[in-house]
């Protein structure tokens, strides 16, 4: 099993999260994720690119992540251009998560439509694959053309860096099992929810000839972890729960909040087979029941919510680092 953290997500605590990522190394975890949002305030980032080359410089073997960068915001040629660049900065250590969104804002702001992003989407997809695996790429797409164009930087990875596929609609899960290397579920939905979706998405891998144990497995899930229950319990109540009630409760998500019957107020029904909370015992319990049901090889803890104090998601890294991974090291 890999882990993986989201850290401290508020922008302007930088030299903090750049902490936690030091010390994310140093007591054995795998990865480090970014997810993107616009407009958001006290969570998540704008440029998540920027934040993982602050990280690439001050770090030698994690992997570098974003959960989920939302590609349809972008131009794909600066895309590939960023990661490759990330890519050589870090010496092959990048990992291209990407969607499609959902937020009508976010592409309004970007003066981009929202209707039409999925075509949209695979023909930047297509593009990305074409720049980072071929010397000179023409490319006859319909937003897209380009004729006998070279990327500059080369990414370090070859054929080129992995790229794996947020989303939860049938189309999205179709699009992960034939454009992308894995499927990358958020942490919002419960486990009836990852597990239909996981179905369908086994069920296009296997259209395809691949076997799911021949892709990466990961698992993205909201973890609060402390000293005692009491204490993870308290942290919950106080930061976790008012993220969903305040976030997701407005915003048109697909997983929960007003296209959800789940109440976004009440932590005992949001909780259940969604979050891990707990001492460090019952979180190594709760992981091992998400590897049982869902299968996953590559847990990515996100471990901050609005308002959180950096200091709490740093304790936290020490406690996973320190109390919960050696559960899962082979040997």
């Amino acid at each position: 099993m890999k882990f993986g953290l989201i850290p401290v997500e508020e922008s302007r605590f930088f030299s903090e999260s750049l902490r936690q990522v030091e010390l994310a190394e140093m007591v054995g975890f795998d990865s480090i994720w970014l997810e993107e949002h616009h407009g958001t305030g006290r969570h998540y980032h704008p440029s998540p690119f920027i934040y993982l080359a602050g990280y690439a410089t001050r770090t030698e073997r994690l992997i570098l992540g974003t959960d989920i960068a939302v590609l349809p915001l972008y131009h794909p040629v600066r895309v590939a251009e960023d990661v490759a660049q990330l890519d050589v900065m870090s010496n092959g250590r990048v990992i291209l998560g990407v969607a499609i969104g959902y937020r009508p804002e976010e592409f309004a702001a970007f003066q981009t439509p929202l209707e039409g992003r999925g075509a949209q989407f695979v023909e930047m997809l297509k593009l990305i694959h074409q720049l980072w695996t071929e010397e000179k790429v023409t490319f006859g797409g319909e937003r897209y053309p380009l004729h006998e164009f070279t990327l500059e930087p080369r990414p370090i990875q070859r054929p080129r860096p992995p790229i794996w596929l947020g989303g939860w609609g049938k189309l999205a899960l179709k699009r992960a099992a034939v454009l992308g290397d894995a499927w990358v579920p958020g942490p919002t939905a419960n486990l009836a929810k990852l597990k239909g979706a996981q179905e369908q998405y086994h069920a296009h891998l296997a259209e395809l000839g691949i076997q799911p144990e021949e892709r990466a497995r990961p698992l993205t899930r909201d973890v609060i972890v402390a000293g005692t229950p009491a204490q993870a319990e308290e942290l919950a109540e106080r930061f976790l729960l008012p993220a969903y009630r305040d976030e997701y409760s407005h915003w048109e998500h697909p997983l929960i909040g007003t296209t959800d019957a789940t109440a976004t107020d009440r932590l005992a029904d949001l909780r259940r087979d969604r979050f891990i909370i707990g001492d460090p015992d019952q979180v190594i319990e709760q992981i091992n029941y998400f590897e049982e049901q869902f299968g996953m090889d590559h847990l990515i803890c996100r471990l901050h919510f609005p308002g959180m104090p950096p200091e709490v998601v740093t304790e936290s890294v020490r406690i996973i680092g320190h109390e919960v991974i050696p559960a899962f090291s082979e040997g």
